[in-house]
């Protein structure tokens, strides 16, 4: 069992492949101490209503052994078993959203999955003319990996005594080299990270010069976002800033897509829409990203096989293969599993979303 806060595609994968039947629970988190009878009421509430829907009650004694002690924070912890045991735990902090129980043959992840999209991969470069402090954000991640460049400026100090124009002269030079071993810095944390968002923190000049010294694949391929500041005094800020513009870009993201899927629905396109032809895709491993609304009204089932890509609109439209029962699931459900284990990428979209796939399920494929 895994307890870290993880929502990483390997850790969703692995819990997919666990043998099933799951219970996926989300509940909302209490932060006030004074609350905390309050809360662990609310919690053995919700259990005795999954007791009495079926769930073993040996099942739910080993949740509620592992989550009593984290009911009290900030945000939702979304807790899974399987086959009886807890398989994952994840802190999800700045969302509540209702405590929600699902049982089934797949772990409900629409909910966590958009949790971590909300947190897109990013960095954030809080910059000066002598070096920059940055964040490195995963997907998913609320603490950033920080690192520090700081360029070598002493020789701008040590020159004060020469002639105004060629001290600036050589200041320039100085923070020229130090804006290009910044640019390589965030290079590298932007390859690390998958990110396609950068925010750059600083004062006007500094920025200029770091974008200059930008790799040529940044400037063309990451969003990049600007902002005044300073490093030491603003660093805390920074960090605030870059938490308001995580939503920003989560919907940047989720609008590019919609436009993506718009100009691929063309004849000769890429995208696919409607429960058919998407499941169909997902069947050939074609899917890049898929597209899938979370309703919970939506009471639409699929089923799935073994192999990520054995999915079938309707029973009958499975050809035995000797490779095991078919088993039935939520449409949404088995469409995201199918889609993470042939290691596609997944947007949830709200209900009603305009520009949402037909049907509330679509995508855009790898080849057609």
């Amino acid at each position: 069992m895994t307890t870290a806060t993880e929502t990483d595609a390997g850790t969703l994968r692995d819990l997919l492949t666990a043998p099933g039947p799951f219970l996926s629970v989300y509940f909302d988190r209490e932060p006030r101490p004074q609350l905390t009878q309050a809360t662990q009421a609310r919690w053995r509430g919700l259990t005795e209503r999954l007791a009495d829907e079926g769930v073993p009650r040996a099942t739910l004694d080993a949740l509620t052994s592992e989550v009593i002690d984290r009911l009290s924070g900030t945000g939702t912890l979304a807790a899974f078993t399987a086959e009886g045991r807890v398989r994952h735990v994840v802190e999800l902090p700045d969302e509540q959203r209702g405590d929600l129980a699902v049982s089934g043959s797949l772990p409900h992840l629409l909910p966590l999955m958009e949790w971590r999209q909300d947190h897109p991969a990013r960095v954030v470069v809080v910059v000066d003319r002598s070096g920059a402090d940055l964040l490195l954000y995963g997907d998913g991640d609320t603490e950033p990996v920080q690192r520090t460049v700081t360029g070598p400026d002493d020789e701008i100090r040590r020159s004060s005594g020469l002639p105004q124009m060629r001290f600036q002269h050589r200041a320039e030079d100085s923070w020229e080299h130090n804006a290009g071993a910044v640019a390589e810095a965030v290079g590298q944390a932007l390859g690390e990270t998958g990110a396609r968002h950068l925010l750059l923190v600083g004062d006007v000049r500094a920025r200029q010069y770091l974008v200059k010294h930008l790799p040529a694949w940044v400037r063309r391929d990451v969003t990049l976002e600007q902002t005044g500041g300073s490093r030491g005094k603003d660093g805390g800020r920074a960090v605030q800033v870059a938490a308001d513009e995580a939503c920003t870009a989560a919907g940047a993201d989720t609008a590019g897509l919609l436009r993506l899927l718009d100009e691929e629905r063309a004849p000769g396109g890429h995208a696919v829409e409607g429960v058919s032809d998407t499941l169909g895709a997902l069947a050939a491993g074609r899917v890049a990203t898929l597209a899938v609304t979370d309703d919970p009204a939506d009471t639409r089932t699929a089923w799935f096989g073994p192999a990520p890509t054995d999915v079938y609109e309707r029973r009958e439209d499975f050809v035995p293969n000797g490779g095991g029962p078919l088993v039935r699931g939520p449409l949404a459900d088995v469409a995201v599993r199918s889609a993470l284990l042939t290691g596609a990428d997944v947007r949830v979209l709200d209900p009603g979303t305009p520009g949402a796939p037909a049907q509330g399920t679509g995508g855009i494929c790898r080849f057609g």
